[in-house]
């Protein structure tokens, strides 16, 4: 086995598999990365921005990047937008999540150093390529410009802080990535902290280890100070339910094993364990004397994990005085369960030196890593494309009447003024392929009509083919669309959900999955003015044939 693994054709096809793995996750991510904002993008880019270039103070402006969103100060995603403002004109949401996922390669290439290092063997080096870009974590790296922008770049600046420091060198730069870590998302505060455990042990001279501790304890103690906490007592949250709270950070640990689809803690949780057990490791060697055994990347691998377990405790007990067993699994926080696991592999990739044997448990982890990443276009599309269809609907319907649909807890009572003020002054222009669909629709010559079952309940509209109906050609997307019964102009563009067959080789061959003929449709009354409405049917197949079918008649 070890001589197949250093064969020639084996290395150049495990670096072939891994720069075609990272093709495919970027190529995703231009494919289904939307120019639109979504949600906490509106505060967070074009809030910001508007408010920006509206103030004409300077004090007002500096201010500006410090002001909190929820328990955070995004600093950085802030100062991205602004550069990209002023170095392009404009604004693209799709620009600045691509900008925010270069962090990804960036982290990468520190277990790259590693792998020079010979610290890192290839097929640990691959497992961890298959573990980091998969889209498990679309909302951190596809959907969602606040998530790509705080995120993995937190995890970013963490890393190269640590890597600096247990380098032994460069402490000014060490000591600046761990603030940038600070001021990209609260989720780096644990980096402060480590950074300077980190120096204390270090060769250092004592002057240069006290100064860099007072200067970042300092800036910290400033940021923390004058930050509001909106969620209430941390300290009572923090040590009420501690065992049901332990348990649900070990199911945290490992969301690889998302619940979404194995629909049991078990699984999670048994991966928390084994995700975990280094920081046991660790514990051990201390106890026993024997932490000079401890590599480099090991250190960094703990440092990471001990990272990671700090945005767990506060997603997971500082939020709440009740343990939340649904918080903490949602979709933005899958970033965090891919480093768990690749930090997991880099502490154990050592270990496995037992001749053949620790060849085969390394190949059969990436083979593991590998179909894990596969599967995850095929377990994820339904997600991914729903996602991207809302932020796309969100477009049309405020072209088309000035709301934000999506998600319909979204409420903004100024965004009207703001969002005309973005697209003016700063946010790209170019048509979307939505809009373009829909643009020559004579809304009043729909085909033929389809029967379909209006559901009228005190808040919302369901709407659903109905039974035995076939609906046409089994379109790859559906949408209901509102048009005023006066003159049948478009009002509201609305989301209607498929169910998807199963379809495993006609996904891997088109990269689509086949769509069941039933259709289902919620339209929220409070997001829609009151009226009188046309219902259509609207099918796009293969992302540029367009057919519409009414559907029925509504009165608000």
């Amino acid at each position: 086995m070890p001589s197949i693994t250093s064969h020639p054709f084996f290395v150049r096809a495990i670096w072939m598999m891994a720069f075609t793995i990272i093709a495919i996750f970027w190529s995703t991510v231009f494919y289904f990365a939307y120019n639109f904002p979504y949600y906490d993008d509106f505060q967070s880019i074009i809030l910001f921005l508007t408010t920006f270039i509206q103030s004409e103070s300077f004090w007002d402006k500096i201010c500006l990047f410090f002001e909190q969103n929820f328990e955070h100060r995004v600093v950085l995603a802030k100062f991205l937008t602004l550069a990209v403002y002023w170095f392009t004109g404009q604004v693209n949401i799709k620009a600045l999540i691509i900008l925010g996922d270069l962090s990804l390669l960036g982290t990468l290439f520190l277990m790259f150093r590693f792998l020079i290092d010979k610290q890192l063997s290839l097929l640990g080096f691959f497992t961890i390529v298959c573990l980091l870009f998969q889209v498990q974590h679309y909302e951190d790296t596809i959907s969602w410009a606040t998530c790509s922008l705080q995120h993995a770049p937190c995890i970013f600046f963490s890393m190269w802080s640590f890597y600096l420091a247990l380098k032994g060198k460069r402490l000014v730069w060490s000591s600046l990535l761990a603030l940038l870590a600070l001021f990209t998302s609260a989720n780096g505060l644990s980096t402060i902290i480590i950074v300077i455990f980190i120096s204390l042990f270090s060769q250092r001279p004592g002057y240069q280890k006290i100064l860099q501790a007072v200067i970042l304890l300092v800036i910290t103690s400033l940021h923390l100070f004058t930050m509001k906490i909106h969620s209430g007592s941390m300290m009572d949250h923090v040590f009420m339910h501690v065992v049901l709270k332990s348990l649900i950070m070990l199911s945290f640990v490992g969301q690889l094993a998302d619940m979404g689809f194995t629909n049991h803690l078990a699984p999670s949780v048994v991966f928390g364990i084994a995700f975990l057990f280094p920081i046991i490791i660790v514990a051990w060697k201390l106890a026993t004397k024997r932490l000079p055994d401890i590599s480099k990347m090991q250190w960094f691998c703990i440092t990471g994990t001990i990272t990671l377990l700090f945005v767990g405790f506060l997603i997971i007990f500082a939020r709440s005085e009740v343990p939340d067993f649904v918080g903490y699994r949602m979709d933005r926080y899958k970033i965090y369960s891919a480093f768990f696991a690749i930090f997991a592999v880099g502490f154990y990739d050592p270990y496995w030196t037992l001749g053949w044997l620790g060849s085969l448990i390394k190949v059969a982890f990436a083979a593991v890593a590998l179909t894990f990443c596969i599967s995850s276009y095929y377990i994820y599309f339904d997600k991914i494309t729903q996602v991207s269809r809302e932020i796309s609907a969100n477009e049309l319907n405020y072209n088309w009447s000035k709301t934000i649909y999506y998600p319909v807890v979204f409420e903004d009572i100024n965004i009207s003024n703001n969002l005309d003020f973005a697209q003016r002054t700063f946010m790209s222009g170019e048509h979307s392929r939505l809009e373009k669909l829909v643009s020559d629709i004579d809304w009043s010559d729909s085909g033929k009509a389809i029967a379909a079952e209006i559901v009228t309940m005190p808040d919302r509209l369901v709407i659903r083919n109905a039974v035995q109906n076939e609906t046409t050609t089994q379109a790859d997307e559906l949408y209901v669309v509102a048009t005023d019964a006066v003159d049948d102009q478009p009002k509201y563009f609305c989301i209607a959900s498929n169910n998807y067959l199963r379809s495993v080789r006609r996904f891997y061959s088109t990269f689509k999955k086949s769509v069941g003929a039933d259709f289902t449709s919620t339209i929220y009354k409070r997001k829609l003015k009151p009226g009188n409405y046309n219902l259509h049917l609207l099918s796009i197949a293969d992302g540029k044939s367009v057919k519409v079918n009414a559907i029925g008649k509504i009165a608000l």
